[in-house]
């Protein structure tokens, strides 16, 4: 694993590197090349802030990056949680590649073969396909609404009002459509496209 580790606001220890290194080596046992990790460890200045230690980790897999950031009262805490959640995320992200490859080298197979597929081989093929139905996420509902002109600040003030936590509208300056969002730390943030 090749890792880059900074600090904000922190004094980075040889235990605290070590600590995360040894944590984020349970994520490197599902894949047999190195990973390309960058780590940041944050402490908020702000007091009235509870969980003020940040860690957040970013991994580039095949064009793919898996992101976690968790917070906590202890920045050992924050690393426990964030190795968790990054581990799960390369675990799924695996199965699905894998998955992907295997149907595409089982058609193939097949198609060498002469299309020669028995009776036991299509059921099984149906089986996994049904199951792997079952677990990819659907599109459920799908919502059309115009968009209108405004400023990000009341774009945020019509997304409380209606509850949300994003809210997509055309920037009334630049005439893009942007969404503003809420933020973890009780702010907003915005996403505008790149010009």
């Amino acid at each position: 694993m090749h890792m880059t580790v900074t600090g904000r606001n922190l004094d980075l220890t040889p235990a605290l590197k070590e600590y995360l290194a040894d944590k984020l080596l349970r994520a490197q046992k599902h894949f047999d090349y190195p990973l390309e990790v960058v780590a940041l460890l944050s402490v908020a200045k702000n007091p009235s802030i509870a969980n003020s230690q940040t860690a957040e980790i970013t991994i580039q897999v095949n064009g793919t990056t898996i992101r976690g950031q968790e917070s906590s009262e202890n920045m050992y805490a924050a690393i426990d949680l964030v190795a968790d959640k990054v581990e799960r995320q390369l675990r799924k992200y695996k199965t699905k590649y894998w998955t992907h490859l295997d149907e595409k080298r089982l058609k193939l197979a097949n198609e060498e073969a002469g299309s020669a597929v028995t009776e036991d081989d299509s059921d099984t093929a149906v089986m996994k396909a049904l199951t792997l139905d079952e677990i990819k996420p659907k599109i459920v509902r799908s919502k059309k609404f115009p968009l209108k002109p405004m400023m990000p600040e009341e774009a945020a003030a019509h997304m409380d009002l209606l509850g949300h936590d994003f809210f997509m509208f055309i920037n009334f300056e630049s005439g893009h459509v942007n969404t503003v969002y809420h933020r973890r730390d009780g702010n907003y943030g915005l996403i505008e496209p790149d010009a």
